[in-house]
């Protein structure tokens, strides 16, 4: 069975990326992640999108760049995850965008954050990766043995 092809607008958020890597400074990462990642999203569904930056903060605090994914796009909700501050944006025809910011130590390897190995075994294509950070954390999620993690404690 193949996939269908992601709507126009998940297009337009995803030819974005390239636009925020240029606009704002510090930007080493950036993934899509959720059901469009693995290509299982829905007309419903949200597009969520992991940007690992050097100043997080700066990024995290601004709006100067909602409008890279779309005219018009407001701020609809933010919400701190720990190593992830979510910015959620509405664009306006309707499709919400999830952007969380951290730094890179969210696709740290040693230790594994287990909340971030579980956001990249659910489906994750890396969208920017100069540095080969998000293929190296990739690999170890995916490689990760959530059991033993468990009986060490590593949860």
């Amino acid at each position: 069975m193949t996939a269908a092809p992601e709507p126009a607008n998940v297009r337009e958020v995803l030819a974005a990326v390239p636009l925020l890597v240029d606009a704002v400074p510090g930007v080493v990462a950036v993934a899509l992640v959720g059901s469009w990642a693995r290509a299982a999203g829905r007309a419903d569904s949200d597009v969520d999108l992991v940007v690992l930056c050097e100043a997080p903060e700066a990024l995290a605090e601004s709006a100067a760049w909602f409008n890279l994914f779309g005219d018009g796009a407001e701020l609809i909700r933010t919400e701190d995850f720990g190593l992830l501050k979510e910015r959620r944006l509405r664009r306006p025809d309707g499709l919400v965008v999830e952007i969380c910011v951290g730094r890179r130590d969210w696709a740290a390897t040693d230790p594994l954050d287990a909340g971030s190995a579980n956001v990249a075994r659910a489906g994750m294509r890396v969208l920017y990766d100069p540095h080969g950070i998000l293929a190296r954390f990739a690999s170890a999620a995916n490689s990760w043995d959530v059991a033993a993690a468990r009986s060490l404690g590593e949860h």
